[in-house]
């Protein structure tokens, strides 16, 4: 760990005497505090017996070599082990030779994996969520309690309230990452998921409207304020490709020009990844209504509204700020907008994200075999 240092500190009580021993120890402060642990040599000196030449020195003893060793053995391993990625905080010093697997806590690994790294939105939310199940389940404390039957107790209580294979297995694979770098970083030697497999299993099929269905969400005249606003919301999300999060810090700054053209681009929350789109009328009409500011309401409520919205309109779909993403994707594809295009108006990580809604519709299967109507 930064920010500590160590040295040897002598009859800290300073009781010894010609007559009567004192204790070597050695301390670990955090520099520039009065914080600070001390370590016990186990070896016993009188006052004059102790030089502090090369920081520590037996003098005047039988065996003033063998204790001068034992003492430096003992210093360069604390020392090591301060240096070391072992050591995330000043109360680990004192488990500097016991098991590693035994004294981490995972979840205290976790949370100082995430303050080393930069990570993005979602790698935070991944973290802080896997930090709270493991807490609730309570069996996985330390990297000594990661067993093949922890870990199959651990997916039943997973299974409790995740009905997703796919959601499951991304829990999962989040934690056997963390079980991975703490082997990297020698703190643990097995890997249970090294024995133990969960199935990926396969997303369900993406909710999107049809072009038909989007003209019903807007010649549908809501009923009062709020639903109004839930519907301008959703037409801007129809027309831009925005998460709700990225809709919600929606400002001007999101709108540059390029090649004379309106576009909306920055960057994901969730992920960091940039996007850019071309800023559709649909979508500008909206900003204009608004004088560019969007009318936001929370996350919770724009989705129960959204299910009023579907009603008042007459759509048989359960309508989430996921399904316009959705819309967005495949009204691009729809209209011929290239795959390489939309995963970059997406903000996709990868064109394989993108593909998905590609393989959904069917669009390329048709357009091949249209050849044989030619």
């Amino acid at each position: 760990m930064e920010n500590l240092s160590i040295r040897y500190v002598f009859d800290r009580k300073n009781t010894a005497t010609l007559n009567k021993q004192g204790l070597l120890q050695i301390e670990v402060r955090v520099n520039k505090t009065s914080q600070k642990k001390f370590i016990s040599t186990g070896i016993k000196l009188y006052k004059n017996q102790f030089s502090d030449k090369n920081g520590f020195t037996c003098i005047a003893h039988p065996n003033s070599q063998i204790i001068t060793g034992k003492a430096r053995r003992i210093f360069n391993k604390i020392e090591a082990f301060v240096n070391s990625d072992e050591c995330i905080s000043l109360q680990s010093v004192k488990d500097w030779d016991k098991d590693s697997a035994k004294t981490h806590l995972v979840t205290d690994f976790i949370r100082a994996e995430l303050r080393r790294r930069d990570v993005s939105m979602n790698v935070l939310e991944l973290h802080h969520t896997l930090i709270r199940r493991l807490e609730e389940f309570d069996k996985i404390k330390t990297f000594a309690d990661l067993t093949y039957a922890n870990i199959a107790d651990f997916d039943c209580f997973l299974r409790r309230t995740i009905k997703s294979q796919p959601t499951l297995y991304k829990r999962h694979a989040n934690f056997r990452r963390v079980i991975r770098e703490a082997q990297k970083r020698k703190i643990c030697e097995y890997n249970p998921y090294d024995d133990f497999e969960v199935r990926r299993g396969k997303s369900k099929t993406p909710i999107y409207l049809t072009e038909k269905e989007i003209s019903q969400i807007v010649n549908y005249v809501p009923t009062n304020e709020k639903l109004q606003h839930t519907k301008d919301l959703f037409i801007f999300q129809i027309f831009t490709g925005m998460a709700y999060i990225d809709m919600a810090n929606f400002n001007t700054d999101y709108i540059s020009e390029i090649s004379g053209k309106k576009v909306i681009r920055s960057n994901r929350q969730k992920t960091d990844e940039s996007f850019v789109s071309l800023l559709l009328p649909q979508a500008e009409k909206i900003i204009e209504k608004y004088n560019n500011k969007l009318p936001i309401i929370s996350n919770q409520k724009y989705n129960d509204y959204l299910k009023l919205l579907a009603a008042g309109a007459e759509i048989n779909k359960n309508l989430t700020s996921h399904t316009a993403r959705h819309t967005f994707a495949t009204y691009l594809l729809n209209h011929d907008v290239p795959i390489e295009s939309v995963s970059r108006a997406m903000g996709h990580a990868s064109i394989k994200m993108t593909q998905h809604y590609a393989k959904m519709l069917g669009k390329k299967v048709v357009n091949d075999m249209a050849k044989l109507l030619v």
